[in-house]
């Protein structure tokens, strides 16, 4: 299961987080933490860890989230000085685990009930995973704003850093935390979402008279993200798209139909003949007279 999903709010509570340093030859420690979420990110060296079915080796910008009530454990020692953070967090809510990361990105404000009552969404967070070098300053900056408490296996004693922070500046550190390992995720999705449901705009109405502009304003986005968006994903504009779409449904229709030329470049929503014939050769390498022709002989 990659994606711990929980359903919010309530929002998951940062606990207590801390510092721990170990020594080559150390190894993690087997236990089972009741109801309560651990994530361990490593700062610097490497740490082999497991909770099945997972088996993680981390280095330095890796994290791991031990989930509740299931043993984990270290599956090898430290060959090296390691440094690590985690965090102890949970939530009062309901989770669950998947395969793949969960949008929720539907808005209600349009509904009557938005107005008085709480709107329920998921937060999908990975498991496991890297932080992006440009994330990772910042990640670690939250990390040490949450150190409360640290040990060190080379002087055995625990250490208990000075903060002035209150709970709600801890707190607001930790849902941070959680946005810069959710994010990613989420502006993926978003793309892939924008630009499935562009395609199937297009797929549906390309017969119409649609620009770019157009489309910027129905789905509330810049032209320039859309094209971005839509060519990551199809590698391709929206709007090549669309003419190739449509030069696509005219040379099916040019074998099906004895519609006339000028009628069947109207149909796919090409409705200026010249510009039909030749955007339509410029794509296929005949005329439509031609290619209907060529096809006619293939029949016979």
């Amino acid at each position: 299961m990659n994606f711990i999903n929980m359903v919010c709010p309530p929002l998951p509570y940062f606990i207590v987080g801390g510092e721990h340093i170990y020594r080559p030859g150390d190894i993690h420690e087997r236990r089972i933490i009741r109801n309560i979420f651990d994530l361990i990110y490593v700062y610097k060296g490497e740490l082999h860890m497991e909770q099945e079915p997972f088996h993680v080796t981390l280095q330095p910008g890796q994290f791991f989230i031990v989930i509740p009530d299931q043993p984990h454990r270290g599956s090898r020692i430290c060959t090296e000085q390691t440094t690590i953070f985690w965090l102890h967090f949970y939530t009062s809510g309901k989770y669950y685990l998947s395969e793949d990361f969960v949008p929720d990105c539907v808005t209600r404000r349009a509904t009557p009930k938005f107005y008085y009552t709480a709107q329920n969404f998921t937060l999908s967070i990975p498991r496991s995973g890297t932080i992006q070098e440009p994330d990772r300053a910042k990640l670690e900056r939250h990390l040490q704003h949450m150190n409360l408490v640290s040990f060190s296996r080379y002087t055995r004693k625990k250490s208990f850093p000075t903060s002035l922070r209150t709970p709600f500046d801890l707190q607001t550190d930790f849902t941070e935390f959680l946005q810069i390992l959710y994010t990613p995720y989420c502006h993926n999705h978003e793309k892939e979402d924008i630009s499935k449901t562009i395609r199937e705009y297009l797929d549906y109405h390309y017969a119409e008279n649609i620009s770019l502009t157009q489309l910027a304003k129905q789905y509330s986005y810049s032209t320039s993200h859309l094209i971005r968006c839509f060519n990551q994903n199809y590698q391709i504009s929206p709007m090549q798209y669309l003419k190739k779409l449509r030069i696509e449904k005219a040379a099916q229709m040019l074998i099906d139909t004895d519609a006339a030329i000028q009628e069947i470049g109207e149909q796919v929503g090409l409705r200026i003949p010249s510009y039909f014939i030749r955007q339509f050769k410029k794509e296929t390498g005949v005329t439509p007279a031609q290619y209907r022709a060529l096809h006619a002989k293939k029949d016979t």
